[in-house]
């Protein structure tokens, strides 16, 4: 028999387009299968905006469905970015509170500390009000979480979680083969990536794919940097990318725990990634990766050369060892038992 609360969720869900699928969608549908398979009674609200073409018409699609179907659910989950918080989470936690429903929060990503410190009053205000009023809080990174602690104590960690695909297990050869696997625009250091490209010697093979969002990122114009764009991928494509690689590479100038990286990890890929503050939490200097100064290209061409025929198998199989705190149905349970501890 099924003991567990029935459950609303809001979050942002699959589009027609899957190749434009964000790890943010990629992360709620995960939580959405873990919960079928926990036999969990639950409705799905999608808040995407790319679903309901625009933010009004999301908000008056997601208010409604859930204004609908309260009644008959025991707790509500509110799975998003900072625009979630702000929009759509103080509604629907009013509302919830009005017909005695209890409420948990997730945020996805990371620098939500940095959203409020540089907020105006009224989205300060909001924020607040968010936090506070929830029963449960949930932060992808465990700075967040100790930050927003004083918000509202029961605040706890939910990092970016994934399943390990079948068929990946750790490798031992090295043929200087890496991958980009992300949103081409300059905020996730796609210039940089080019130009310590250009910089590398023969041995070097990297291949790059991902959604275009800033035009000037053409094929013919990544040919140019010793490189080449193989176009964007479903989410079910990813894996196979990665297992045909050696090592991820990710030079973002802003990130939370990327999907990516735990990807990577389950296939027991190393990666090559910016020394930001959460992703410093989850990649171990020399051991499951290389970390390198954000917007840096000259520490990124370096970073390339210290993987070697030498340690990369250790590091292989230090990544796939660092999947185990990543695994989807373990913290799924996790965040269900703190559901039902609820009265």
């Amino acid at each position: 028999m099924n003991q567990h609360k029935k459950i609303i969720l809001i979050g942002p869900g699959y589009t027609e387009d899957m190749k434009n699928a964000g790890g943010v969608t990629v992360l709620f549908e995960q939580m959405l299968e873990d919960l079928r398979e926990s036999d969990v009674d639950f409705l799905a609200i999608n808040s995407n905006k790319s679903a309901h073409g625009g933010s009004a018409k999301t908000f008056f699609v997601v208010m409604k469905t859930f204004l609908t179907n309260i009644r008959h659910y025991d707790h509500v989950s509110i799975h998003g970015t900072a625009n979630h918080y702000i929009m759509i989470a103080p509604f629907v936690i009013f509302f919830a509170k009005l017909f005695g429903k209890s409420v948990s929060l997730r945020k996805f990503a990371g620098n939500f500390d940095d959203i409020y410190e540089k907020g105006g009053v009224v989205k300060k205000a909001l924020i607040r009000y968010v936090l506070r009023n929830a029963d449960l809080s949930f932060f992808e990174t465990k700075y967040l979480v100790a930050y927003f602690k004083k918000f509202n104590p029961n605040t706890f960690w939910f990092p970016n979680v994934r399943r390990r695909p079948q068929d990946t297990a750790p490798k031992s050869d090295f043929r200087h083969r890496f991958v980009y696997i992300s949103h081409l625009k300059d905020e996730k250091g796609t210039p940089e990536l080019l130009e310590a490209c250009k910089r590398l010697d023969d041995r070097f093979d990297v291949t790059i794919y991902g959604p275009v969002h800033e035009a000037k990122y053409t094929p013919e114009y990544i040919a140019q940097y010793n490189t080449r764009y193989e176009g964007a991928l479903t989410p079910h494509e990813v894996v196979e990318k990665l297992k045909e690689a050696d090592v991820l590479v990710l030079p973002s100038h802003r990130e939370g725990y990327p999907g990516i990286v735990i990807e990577a990890y389950a296939a027991g890929r190393p990666v090559l990634v910016t020394d930001l503050p959460a992703i410093a939490e989850i990649v171990e200097e020399g051991k499951t990766g290389v970390l390198v100064e954000p917007k840096n290209v000259d520490a990124l061409v370096e970073g390339f050369y210290k993987f070697t025929e030498e340690n990369y198998p250790q590091m292989s199989q230090n990544a796939y060892a660092a999947f185990a705190q990543f695994d989807s149905m373990p913290q799924t349970e996790k965040f269900l038992e703190r559901i039902e501890g609820l009265r």
